[in-house]
């Protein structure tokens, strides 16, 4: 499991716990802000200098979006994202208020099954 998907995953049961309880302790929002700090540190979220996306993924994501596949592919190899890393980042980032959301439902398991093998196929002769 990457650092990424242990962060995400301990943010995720950190919002459970505080769901379940109904209040946030001070302990709970210190640690929430920590681990957002860590996530940013991530490459996945890296921030980059484009006009249009703020993060690595987001400008990975668009290239699916706009059917440049192996462009995407190509720039999960440059950036060092795993398949698993950049799909973590889109599960967190797009969320129901974000713009391309719905472009999200594309990312269907055989989707990301192929983008899996395309990876390692590509990423790992390099």
């Amino acid at each position: 499991m990457s650092e990424q998907a242990k962060v995400l995953a301990e943010m995720q049961a950190l919002i459970v716990g505080i769901l379940q309880s109904g209040s946030t302790t001070v302990e709970e929002a210190d640690r929430m802000d920590e681990l957002e700090e860590l996530l940013y540190k991530q490459n996945s979220f890296k921030k980059i200098n484009h006009s249009r996306y703020s993060h690595q993924s987001e400008l990975i994501a668009s290239l699916f979006f706009s059917d440049n596949y192996t462009e995407a592919i190509e720039k999960l190899c440059e950036c060092k994202i795993t398949p698993d890393d950049f799909f973590g980042f889109v599960e967190y980032y797009y969320d129901d208020e974000h713009e391309d959301e719905a472009l999200t439902e594309m990312f269907t398991a055989t989707f990301i099954a192929t983008v899996n093998q395309e990876y390692h196929l590509k990423c790992q002769s390099q």
